[in-house]
């Protein structure tokens, strides 16, 4: 063993001896991207040529059929053409949305099954499935949830023309057509004999952009914030490329995009002249989407590969695909950049994945996002053999050798995973992910048999990802700690009660996600020997009562830490926050009440966790009135936890002091405040002064039993600057709402809710309310209140209707 270290500590030094010959530096080829961040809206100024159709479109969705019950229209292009925009388009036109009562957004993609599209249609429309399998059943809630309901339904990039016949159409309408006449679906296909089994009305053939219209659009991408002089001088060379595209404006969007970073006329040149555009790829790439992918630095190159192992369509969250990639080793410092952080270095990547259009902004989910069919391919075809995917329950039937990543696609009626389906992945010792995805909003509990635990995982011993979500499993076996190169592990949504200790075993584990792990009560003792974990979720952990007794301190290169409970004699310590000053993002900690005291509440440093965006302190989960505290007054402890300036959301819960401490209304401690939640503080007679918080927009008050009066105490000094949102409620002995001049000049929402003893006014004047919301108020008076802006007002056992009088416009 010890001649072989020699030799290898001589390879590795002539190694560098020859790299400092060539002249390589460390990281040198890596620069970080420069990249813009992307809006979650859509950018109407970004779609062009095709506004005659979007308007015929948006009349005919307007229009009401008096002799059809539900028209269907079919927009057919090739891939890349634009459908998917043109349809968004119309999905989020103000008109449309105000015509129809229900609005739903399906991705039918590649696969047309019935009972898996119309589950996806019951929960875009905000419903959770009353079955998993059963099609007659689904279809009943389907047919209910729409009753007396005029809705739009998009079914976007439909594929499969084979499982789509006239029988499995005629089925999918069959719930669709007891509904209010005037209801529309918007088909979007490749294939134009879709429409025909979708029986049609009218088909819209997308064609190719005119030459102008893609110059236009290329033009808007490349050339912002570019010097007039430069455009000019590349102006010639990118209409030539443009002229390339063949009239789709994906293809121009990539290179737009690909070249708005380029700024010598050298570097267009190279575009222009690329052997790429004249490749014949068997798998139907556009060469300029091609071309984008070969600008792309080698490590995006890495990543987005990376991201074929997902199926199409598939939504994915930035934050956990940055930890994927982390996890797979797809992530290193840089030498330029040896004081970022290596999840930023992920976000860099993304970012420019997503203003490249690589990714795109989900159009369902607001905080996912997705890939387009034909960028999908192209990362199917770059990452080639490494990974293995499995669809809807078929069984694994050969791992390549060059195999080193698995997804297994479940879909919601096949909850039952045998071992025969995985038994290909026996000898598979080299595999490096085993991830799972779950199409279901409200999936059910998969059921994992317990042979792919003890008898498969043990065996990949390289396993660097490890994805059990969402199965009903109950523990682990003590095996798991042999996986010593497991970075990332997600148990989240799963049965599991304990952790075996074995998992302390993994040092080199850098995410553990247990988020909504209902059974879970308590972590293994020895977390503390996990010394690089960097994100623990347990938001959601409602049964957990202790953290680990030796070790949640010693993460102290913890980046993520969603909850933290406060043990009692035996737990942990308020004082284990101490050292974890690089924790962001949100930070429960609950059970506040077993705050030993002021000392303890002061040695947790919340006035040294200046990454916190987010900070909820609950007294107690179970929200009883009164609470004992030890050896100190609970006002007292609440002033020791004084978070850093920086926080941006506060909620307090549960406090039972009687009073709330001097930094509440304190500008310089809570100068970038926007949101302030006070719930259940029982015991506390008068609110804070937070009205002198200058950049509060969100505010909400709750279950203060021993409020009666709310006044100039209140309000403070600058009178709400920036609030937005107002809300009250649960106030059982609030009497008098004492106003005084004009209060909340920028507020936009206002909601009351029980509050049954409350008399007197309202403020009159709220010149920006738009929504106004009064339930089981019964004694308020509203009496020449003046709104010019309302457009949304509820109103529930208000027993005065005679002294309502709003001046505004609705």
């Amino acid at each position: 063993m010890e001649s072989r270290v020699k030799n290898m500590i001589a390879r590795l030094e002539a190694i560098a001896q020859e790299k400092d010959g060539l002249g390589l530096k460390e990281g040198g080829g890596e620069k970080p991207p420069s990249t813009s961040p992307s809006t979650s809206l859509v950018d109407k100024s970004s779609v062009y040529g095709r506004d005659d159709i979007k308007e015929e479109m948006v009349q005919w969705l307007l229009s009401d059929n008096e002799d059809i019950n539900i028209d269907v229209i079919c927009i057919v292009g090739m891939g890349g053409a634009g459908k998917t925009t043109l349809a968004q388009l119309l999905y989020n036109h103000d008109k449309v949305k105000e015509h129809f009562h229900m609005k739903a957004w399906v991705c039918v993609s590649t696969e047309f099954n019935l009972v898996g599209v119309t589950k996806s249609i019951l929960e875009a429309f905000g419903c959770r499935p009353t079955s998993d399998g059963n099609l007659d059943l689904l279809q009943r809630q389907l047919k209910e949830s729409l009753v007396n309901k005029k809705f739009l339904l998009v079914l976007d990039d439909i594929w499969d023309v084979e499982s789509l016949n006239w029988e499995s159409s005629e089925r999918l309408r069959a719930p669709l057509l007891g509904v209010v006449k005037g209801s529309k679906i918007v088909v979007t296909s490749r294939d134009e004999s879709v429409a025909k089994t979708m029986r049609s009305v009218r088909t819209h053939r997308l064609g190719e952009l005119s030459p102008q219209h893609c110059w236009s659009l290329f033009e808007k991408i490349a050339f912002q914030d570019r010097d007039p002089i430069a455009c000019r001088e590349l102006e010639p060379i990118g209409r030539h490329i443009v002229d390339k595209c063949q009239g789709l404006p994906l293809a121009v969007k990539s290179l737009g995009y690909l070249l708005r970073s380029k700024v010598e006329k050298r570097e267009w040149e190279d575009v222009l002249d690329s052997e790429i555009w004249h490749l014949q790829s068997g798998y139907g790439i556009l060469p300029s989407v091609i071309l984008s992918y070969h600008h792309l630095s080698p490590p995006v190159k890495r990543c987005f590969a990376y991201c074929s192992i997902f199926p199409q369509d598939h939504q994915f969250n930035k934050e956990e695909l940055i930890l994927l990639w982390k996890a797979e080793g797809l992530l290193h410092p840089q030498q330029n950049l040896q004081e970022r952080r290596i999840e930023k270095i992920g976000e860099l990547y993304f970012d420019e994945l997503l203003a490249k259009s690589f990714f795109q902004k989900s159009i369902r989910e607001e905080s996912c996002f997705v890939m387009h069919d034909l960028i999908h391919e192209l990362a199917q075809h770059v990452f080639g053999d490494f990974c293995v995917r499995v669809d809807n329950g078929d069984k694994v039937k050969k791992a390549s050798e060059k195999a080193r990543h698995f997804l297994y696609f479940q879909g919601n009626y096949d909850i039952h995973v045998a071992f025969n389906k995985f038994d290909a992945f026996v000898k598979a010792k080299s595999m490096r992910t085993f991830l799972d995805v779950k199409p279901s909003l409200w999936s059910p509990f998969y059921l994992l048999s317990k042979r792919v635990l003890q008898d498969i995982l043990p065996n990949m011993r390289c396993l660097r990802v490890l994805s059990l979500r969402e199965y009903n499993i109950r523990d682990l076996p003590k095996s798991i700690g042999n996986l010593k190169h497991l970075c990332y592990l997600d148990l989240s949504y799963t049965s599991i009660i304990i952790l075996p200790e074995s998992v302390c075993c993994l040092y080199n584990l850098q995410t553990m996600i247990l988020r909504g792990c209902q059974s879970l009560t308590e972590l293994p003792s020895r977390m503390g020997k996990l010394i690089n974990l960097r994100y623990l979720d347990l938001s959601g952990c409602e049964s957990l009562k202790e953290m680990s007794t030796h070790g949640i301190g010693q993460l102290k290169n913890l980046q993520r830490l969603t909850h933290f409970v406060v043990g009692q004699k035996s737990g942990s310590r308020m004082e284990e926050l101490r050292e974890l000053s690089e924790i962001r993002g949100t930070l429960h900690i609950s059970n506040v009440k077993n705050a030993m005291s002021v000392n303890d509440a002061l040695q947790a440093n919340m006035k040294g966790k200046s990454q916190l965006d987010e900070l909820i302190l609950n007294w107690d989960t179970n929200g009883s009135a009164i609470i004992q505290q030890h050896d100190a007054t609970t006002a007292d402890i609440l002033d020791k936890l004084q978070p850093h300036p920086n926080l941006k959301r506060l909620s307090i819960k549960n406090y039972p002091g009687v009073r709330f401490p001097n930094w509440f209304g304190d500008t310089s401690v809570l100068n970038n405040l926007v949101s302030l939640k006070l719930r259940g503080c029982g015991n506390c007679s008068t609110l804070p002064p937070v009205g002198q918080l200058t950049h509060v927009k969100r505010l909400e008050i709750s279950s203060m039993a021993r409020v009666e009066h709310v006044g100039s105490e209140f309000y403070g000094t600058t009178f709400f600057q920036s609030l937005e949102k107002l809300s009250f409620k649960d106030m059982p002995n609030w009497e008098k709402w004492l106003c005084c001049g004009e209060l909340f000049p920028h507020l936009q929402k206002l909601s009351m809710r029980a509050c049954p003893k409350l008399t007197g006014k309202l403020p009159e004047h709220l010149l920006s309310l738009e929504e106004l919301q009064i339930y089981e108020c019964p004694y308020l008076l509203m009496a020449s209140v003046t709104v010019p802006t309302i457009r949304n007002l509820q109103m529930v056992d208000f027993r005065a209707p005679h002294q309502l009088s709003i001046k505004g416009s609705m």
